[in-house]
């Protein structure tokens, strides 16, 4: 069967033709892509543990959560550094940032909390589900107006108006690698659990919050740095690789507690600024 063709111009009717896209920059399309597809196969990964009760697939799970952080933080970077930032290349990477850091963090978090949940109150069931859904569209609200309010000039990638999606997605992905790697430790492992909805709903909130977060890779990577900045990189990507189930979390939770830590700080300098300060009293005496 043929496919209906495209509208004629009509002068009478106003119609025109749909405007083609002709050409796109492949290297960063195809990191954008590599982004998308590790959130396609983290919720796979999620599922079939699901299914299976097997920790190990939502373990896998939330390291390809993790992995596609680094195309996420190529994909914009190479269009800048190739001139070759589009409309395109800021749709498709909203739409897999959806995917890898709206969607399959708030599957993993259903996924790893059921059972517990279920064991401790069968009535908690269904406020988790609102929970990790309300996580998915807060993420969604968040990326539409970063993709809106954000242009291609460098100078708008220096700070992020909430908590940005990769970040929030960090902590529950983060959260998970103990979550299933405490054999060991059940009570550990299951209070980690039980926590994971509530992580979830303030990463939620935050969001779709105004609270200002520094753009990590443009302020501490960028520009020239002293020779001892390179040793403390490694150090730090060594602890990491070293404590992985604990550090990642640590790290995560504490980039998020930045924003609203600043936020009052903020705050209370501008309240103390503004109250005056009591006149002095005038002494009649003569000195």
């Amino acid at each position: 069967m043929e496919r209906p063709s495209s509208p004629e111009p009509n002068r009478r009717w106003g119609f025109r033709r749909p405007r083609r896209l002709r050409t796109i920059a492949l290297l960063p399309t195809l990191i954008t892509l590599g982004n998308g597809v590790c959130g396609v196969a983290a919720i796979f990964k999620t599922g079939v543990g699901l299914a299976n009760h097997v920790q190990g697939h939502f373990t896998a799970a939330a390291w390809l959560i993790l992995i596609a952080m680094v195309f996420d933080a190529l994909d914009g970077f190479v269009a800048r550094l190739t001139r070759t930032a589009s409309n395109f290349g800021a749709a498709l990477d909203s739409l897999c940032d959806l995917i890898t850091f709206g969607v399959a963090p708030a599957f993993l978090t259903f996924a790893l909390t059921r059972d517990n949940v279920e064991a401790t109150n069968h009535y908690w069931v269904r406020p988790v589900e609102v929970v990790c859904g309300l996580y998915a569209i807060c993420a969604l609200i968040r990326l539409a107006r970063f993709t809106v309010e954000t242009t291609p000039d460098e100078n708008s990638h220096r700070e992020f108006a909430g908590l940005p999606s990769p970040a929030a997605a960090g902590v529950l992905a983060s959260a998970a690698l103990p979550a299933s790697a405490l054999v060991q430790w059940p009570d550990l492992q299951d209070a980690i659990k039980l926590a994971l909805p509530g992580l979830a709903l303030g990463t939620a909130v935050l969001m779709v919050s105004r609270v200002k977060y520094v753009h990590v890779v443009n302020r501490v990577l960028k520009g020239r740095r002293p020779f001892i900045a390179l040793i403390e990189i490694a150090l730090g990507i060594s602890l990491l690789v070293l404590l992985r189930e604990f550090a990642f979390f640590l790290v995560f939770f504490a980039y998020a507690s930045t924003g609203p830590i600043l936020s009052m700080k903020k705050r209370m300098f501008r309240k103390a600024a503004a109250v005056p300060s009591p006149p002095e009293e005038r002494s009649d005496k003569l000195s």
